[in-house]
């Protein structure tokens, strides 16, 4: 779906509860990034990047064990980057990037699994499994000289998690602007921020960046919660969600998992403009 052949994508327009049943889009999601800027006071100090994020959030640790099985899980994937498809052709509103310089693989979206994507990258899978709370995960996938235009997600209540896996040979020529915070992607080295602040993306350098996003539970307390919850469940059982999993879904064959460790001895083997740019794990 080409942003060209669909007048609809990149507009706000009515978002289905059911197939027969819609809100005006824009108006809610004007209402919740109002309480998405109520409920910033309530959250942890963010932006954070690096030992900051895994102090603030220590669950995050369990993707960094993981990090040479996740490696060969996407190495798996590029094999198919062809058949990814770009943000706006899963999420049609969402036109942020022209053409198909943004892709993304969904493998869990508000709540849901998407089992025709994980059985892809199954221990990828297996270790956001160990993350309590995920809402949404995604490969994103940006190719060099694209740019993410400035934007504000509408998902209040919930932390986004940027684990890089695969950045350019120059890294600081490919960064991310955090509501006058700039940073850049290092292979490793987590960013943890909330989406709602406006943000926005550059890739001046001719490679592709590679991150795993991660949507999480930010345990809000009462009666935030009960807003937060409110909204997901709506939204996670809507029909629009259910129109984006079998989007998202574009079955690349399955992949084995890793072998487990061997045994040895009883022991198991083991968006505006603002600053200069530095590396994800410094403010």
């Amino acid at each position: 779906m080409q942003a060209s052949d669909n007048p609809s994508v990149g507009q706000k327009g009515r978002f289905y509860l059911t197939k027969n049943i819609w809100v005006p889009q824009e108006p809610i999601e004007n209402f919740n990034l109002r309480m998405s800027d109520m409920i910033l006071r309530r959250m942890p100090k963010l932006p954070l990047g690096g030992e900051e994020a895994v102090r603030a959030f220590p669950v995050l640790g369990e993707l960094k064990k993981s990090h040479d099985k996740i490696k060969a899980d996407l190495q798996y994937l590029l094999d198919h980057h062809d058949e990814i498809p770009a943000l706006h052709e899963v999420h049609p509103r969402d036109l942020f990037v022209p053409g198909r310089a943004w892709r993304t693989f969904l493998l869990k979206i508000w709540g849901h699994e998407i089992k025709e994507n994980t059985a892809a990258v199954p221990d990828t899978y297996e270790a956001i499994s160990r993350i309590p709370g995920v809402h949404t995960a995604l490969f994103s996938i940006l190719q060099g000289g694209a740019e993410i235009t400035p934007h504000r997600g509408s998902a209040a209540g919930v932390i986004r998690f940027h684990y890089p896996l695969i950045v350019p040979t120059t890294p600081e020529d490919c960064w991310i602007e955090l509501g006058g915070h700039h940073f850049f992607w290092e292979e490793g080295v987590p960013l943890v921020f909330d989406d709602t602040r406006e943000h926005w993306v550059k890739n001046q350098t001719t490679e592709t960046r590679v991150v795993l996003i991660i949507d999480f539970d930010a345990n809000m307390p009462f009666p935030v919660n009960l807003y937060t919850a409110l909204r997901y469940n709506l939204i996670r059982h809507s029909s629009e969600v259910t129109a984006v999993r079998q989007r998202a879904a574009i079955g690349v064959p399955p992949r084995a998992k890793s072998a487990p460790p061997a045994v040895s001895q009883g022991v198991i083997s083991m968006a505006s403009h603002t600053t200069t740019p530095v590396a994800a794990d410094k403010k």
